[in-house]
């Protein structure tokens, strides 16, 4: 399931989406990548094989969104990964699997978002910083440039 609003703007060469709703006057840029499957393995215990966990879901994009040139966001696994209208993600940004984006975030460049992991309305997160997984950020958290957030932020908090 590919589905795009006719006023999304694809530029430059390269996009490749799948697995994806993107809603209207939204600007996806040259090289991103949207749909393919997370980075999710299981131990298998018996043979000490990593096993590819199955992504089944999809991505879903509001409206109003500016992805960057190659960005990836990946499909979530056992829910779908949300980017919702008015976020801005900057080139070289990683979404991963079960990602939630609320309105109005901003991502800078070299930045990566975690598996399964929640931002608040109008987040804010500086190059080249990376979030964990499994935690929430909560409403006007601003992350500092080349940041490492481990833990969950309340609203209106700092990450570094």
């Amino acid at each position: 399931m590919t589905h795009s609003e006719t006023s999304c703007e694809k530029t430059g060469s390269g996009v490749r989406l799948s697995n994806c709703r993107i809603g209207r006057e939204c600007i996806i840029h040259q090289g991103v990548c949207i749909g393919q499957d997370g980075f999710g393995f299981h131990l298998d215990t018996v043979g000490g094989k990593h096993q590819k966990k199955p992504q089944m879901r999809s991505v879903l994009i509001g409206s109003n969104v500016e992805i960057g040139a190659n960005t990836t966001v990946d499909r979530g696994s056992w829910r779908n990964t949300v980017i919702e209208s008015g976020c801005k993600l900057d080139n070289l940004v990683q979404i991963g699997h079960n990602v939630r984006l609320r309105k109005g975030c901003v991502i800078a460049a070299q930045s990566g978002v975690a598996g399964s992991t929640t931002l608040g309305q109008r987040v804010l997160v500086g190059g080249q910083s990376g979030i964990g997984q499994h935690i929430t950020l909560g409403d006007d958290v601003q992350v500092l440039a080349k940041s490492a957030v481990l833990r969950s932020v309340n609203s209106g908090g700092v990450g570094k």
